[in-house]
């Protein structure tokens, strides 16, 4: 081990001082400061803030910033770095005693999807990377970082430097022969990388391989049919999946009454490199013609001609009757990679057929009017057909599934715009049921206009001038309709579950994932977390952070909590986008993944983590542009052997580190 440690430390090491030259001789890495800063018996919380010199700062030629970190002394811990201030743009390394490692801050660096020579890509090559917190590569002010650690920690910060030759697209494009960019497989032409495809006969030879792993590694053997732990503590068991707080910590208990942690995957399906071909043909080479057997994989979005690239090199992989073929290895996989459960928007023919069998979360996604009457992503729960549209998406779905024992619970829908609902309301005609139910609230409270008008500091006449509002008028009327928003998500909340349980009244109600991804050190949505709190069986997150330790319900509830998409990207296997976080290389990934599930398993209140995605997106993205490096697999359907590692590492003790500590 010692030997191992030593060899990765000085390969590390040895990288930093050759000189990487591109074939112009241009260099593609920058210094930006040679000096060592040394922390000793640091405890957690500890921020360092490095300035980067005024004359340095145009760093817009560059891919991002690279630091070393070396960890001297006996603690493990996590760093997180960013820049700007910005903490969407951001990185983290875990390292043991006497490791070192590269952090790698990659430039996301700008607001636009896609540009004229790559329409719908999030990111393009050369470096060009979508995100909405997108920051200015020319005025790369500070860099800052945050020390995790259980106690206190010693470590060094040294050779800052900015990294990688950034090229505009319309740079990339102008080069000769540069189109197309995509292969027949759907990987992008001028980069290599472990387990890059280039024969059918790398497919065979991969399946045959993952075979015999499987088999040699069918998964943790104190696990009863549903995942629950046959080494624990019995519990009542009725038939379903339930909750239980024990001994001050929440568990999931199976339908045999075993305690049950949820490690699952979202997405799982043959779909997530379906990517949109038209006006793009140019993109891609060996596109199958309309007489070829994968001509069955293109299909269509609105008006769009799509390919699915996913199930095209399932077939390659495995021919003739590749579903069964597919679903028989991915349930196998599950099992193997020490994961318990899908999570959303998984392939109902896969957790409804496969065997083994594996506990599974649905999808519920009503088709609601909406409450500004357009556009704005949250339902109209004054209008009548919001109920009914949930209610018929429940009984279509609670109909396969309400007396399955396997199935955990309903998801209904997602990543909802929960802010500023009252003046999204605003927007529709002062006759809808909408607004009648607001102006009702409004005299319930003032009793008269003119009460309003000396809390708002307006002047209307009659109620009929405050139903014609289509904005909020004042500032303290802006305060005041935020009360409403609470009225309008708790008509929600109380519609859902009552939906959810009057077809399945023996399943959980899952929430709809709200996206609170700095909660709890932003409390600006915490009423709203108060509400869902009271009416789901488990509150769920969408959590894009580096760890979920800290996610604590506001102060005085205590219900169990799941993250329902979290996910960690880097740029070493061809892809160009990350994803929301991340991190330099796969090995990062890894461990990054393992750290984040590890700390929800030691918070008391989270009973699950769902890592976004089973599949790696489209090089060329989906619908809305997401070409992301964030599947358990790529687009070939080889498994990325780092994050399966650590997936089977935490997977199979999971339930030993849940019961650790309990009193």
């Amino acid at each position: 081990m010692r030997l191992q440690l030593f060899l990765k430390n000085l390969i590390l090491i040895l990288v930093l001082l050759i000189p990487r030259v591109n074939a112009q001789h241009k260099t593609d890495s920058k210094l930006i400061s040679n000096e060592v800063y040394t922390f000793s018996n640091v405890s957690e919380g500890k921020i360092i803030e490095v300035s980067v010199p005024e004359e340095m700062r145009d760093l817009s030629s560059f891919n991002g910033v690279s630091t070393l970190i070396s960890n001297q002394g006996n603690t493990p811990f996590r760093i997180e770095g960013y820049l700007n201030n910005e903490r969407w743009i951001n990185s983290v390394v875990y390292l043991g005693p006497g490791e070192v490692e590269h952090l790698v801050i990659i430039f996301k660096r700008t607001k636009i999807r896609g540009t004229e020579e790559f329409p719908a890509m999030n990111g393009l090559p050369g470096g060009t990377i979508w995100h909405w917190k997108a920051i200015d590569p020319s005025f790369t002010e500070k860099v800052t970082f945050n020390l995790y650690s259980k106690d206190s920690a010693s470590f060094t910060i040294s050779n800052i430097s900015a990294y990688g030759q950034y090229s505009t697209p319309a740079e990339n494009a102008s080069k000769s022969g540069f189109y197309p960019f995509i292969d027949q497989y759907g990987q992008y032409k001028y980069d290599e990388w472990p387990r890059k495809v280039h024969s059918d006969e790398e497919l065979h030879s991969a399946a045959l391989i993952e075979v015999a792993t499987l088999q040699n590694q069918q998964g943790p053997a104190d696990r009863n049919v549903y995942g629950g732990w046959l080494s624990g503590p019995q519990r009542e068991a009725t038939g379903h999946f339930r909750v239980e707080n024990i001994n001050d910590k929440w568990w999931i208990i199976d339908p045999e009454g075993r305690l049950f942690w949820s490690h699952g995957l979202t997405c799982v399906g043959y779909r997530s490199a379906t990517t949109r071909i038209s006006e793009r043909e140019h993109f891609f080479e060996g596109l199958p013609d309309e007489s070829s057997p994968l001509a069955i994989y293109y299909g269509s979005f609105g008006d769009q001609k799509t390919f699915n690239y996913t199930s095209a090199n399932l077939q390659r992989k495995y021919g003739v009757g590749w579903h069964e073929k597919a679903l028989a290895i991915s349930m196998k996989r599950l099992k193997s990679w020490g994961l318990t459960s899908f999570g959303n928007w998984s392939d109902p023919e896969i957790y409804l057929k496969g065997e083994p069998r594996v506990p599974y979360t649905v999808a519920v996604s009503p088709k609601w009017p909406k409450i500004d009457g357009d556009n704005v992503k949250f339902p109209d729960v004054f209008d009548p057909r919001f109920r009914q549209s949930i209610e018929a998406a429940m009984a279509t779905q609670g109909e396969k599934t309400k007396n399955d024992p396997f199935c955990i619970g309903y998801f209904v829908d997602n990543e909802l715009h929960v802010d500023m609902l009252t003046q999204a309301l605003m927007k529709q005609p002062a006759n809808t049921v909408a607004k009648k139910a607001w102006i009702s609230w409004e005299k319930e409270r003032y009793g008269n206009v003119k009460s309003l008008n000396k809390a708002w500091g307006t002047e209307f006449s009659s109620w009929n001038q405050v139903a014609a509002l289509n904005e909020a008028p004042t500032e303290a009327s802006v305060k005041e309709l935020a009360q409403f928003d609470s009225v309008i998500f708790s008509l929600y909340s109380k519609t859902c579950l009552e939906a959810v349980k009057k077809v399945a009244p023996d399943k959980m109600y899952l929430g709809s994932r709200l996206h609170c991804h700095y909660y709890p050190d932003d409390r600006s949505e915490e009423g709203l977390i108060r509400i869902a709190a009271r009416y789901c069986d488990i509150v769920s997150f969408n959590r894009y952070r580096f760890s979920a330790a800290d996610l604590i319900l506001p102060e005085g509830l205590d219900k169990p909590v799941i993250i329902g998409e979290f996910h960690f990207g880097a740029l070493d296997r061809g892809h160009l986008h990350t994803g929301l976080r991340s991190v330099g290389n796969q090995q990062q990934r890894a461990e990054a993944y393992y750290g984040f599930v590890k700390g929800a398993l030691e918070n008391r209140q989270i009973v699950g983590t769902h890592w976004f995605q089973y599949g790696d997106q489209a090089f060329t993205g989906r619908g809305d542009g997401e070409n992301y490096q964030i599947g358990f697999v790529d687009i070939c359907d080889n498994p990325y052997p780092e994050i399966i590692a650590e997936s089977r590492k935490i997977g199979y003790v999971m339930y030993k580190i849940r019961l650790k500590n309990d009193k």
